[in-house]
């Protein structure tokens, strides 16, 4: 019987080795065809403390500024995602669309070439039309509008002086729908 469960284990580890040779890595390409769904997602919720943000002049006659006790606090939730040439052209023309209509977003759309200060083409487009892209998105999720991130600055103080002058809060940073989108150029 001993022997029995000896050959068996034996069996079953050797399996289970062959079957871990023969795993390959899965392109995100091949992911999305079998689970409808590739990328990250991020959610948060943030309850950040900054002592102080302090800007300072270095000249002679300079002096400083300070934002004390700065607060970020509240929910958030974010995709990230590599998108193809074809992907991103097409987000991009989408975006465009929702703020000038699909006519001018088409024309807008060549117009990605860096321009210098008295409107010369400067060079290559912004966008190379093959790279693949990062996409940062916060989905427009419908959430409540009261879970979405707020700042707050507790006091705004000069250099050599505890006077204030006063407060100043920043409410729900709504980011539902907003989309980031990287590349290197």
């Amino acid at each position: 019987m001993t022997m029995f469960k000896r050959s068996a284990v034996a069996i079953v580890l050797s399996g289970l080795g062959l079957a871990a040779s023969a795993m390959s890595p899965v392109q995100d390409q091949d992911l999305r065809q079998i689970s409808g769904q590739d990328g990250v997602s991020i959610a948060g919720d943030l309850n950040i403390n900054i002592g102080s943000f302090v800007y300072k002049d270095t000249d002679a006659t300079g002096g400083s500024v300070s934002f004390n006790n700065i607060g970020i606090k509240g929910m958030f939730v974010m995709t990230m995602d590599i998108l193809d040439s074809g992907e991103i052209t097409t987000s991009i023309l989408q975006s465009m669309t929702k703020y000038i209509g699909f006519r001018n977003a088409v024309h807008e759309s060549v117009k990605l070439l860096p321009y210098d200060a008295v409107d010369n083409p400067t060079g290559a487009g912004i966008y190379d039309g093959s790279s693949d892209v990062v996409q940062f998105a916060f989905p427009n999720a419908h959430l409540d509008s009261r879970l979405t991130p707020s700042i707050t600055v507790a006091s705004i103080t000069m250099g050599n002086s505890n006077q204030s002058f006063g407060s100043f809060a920043i409410n729900n940073i709504d980011m539902q729908g907003t989309k980031i989108w990287i590349w290197a150029h």
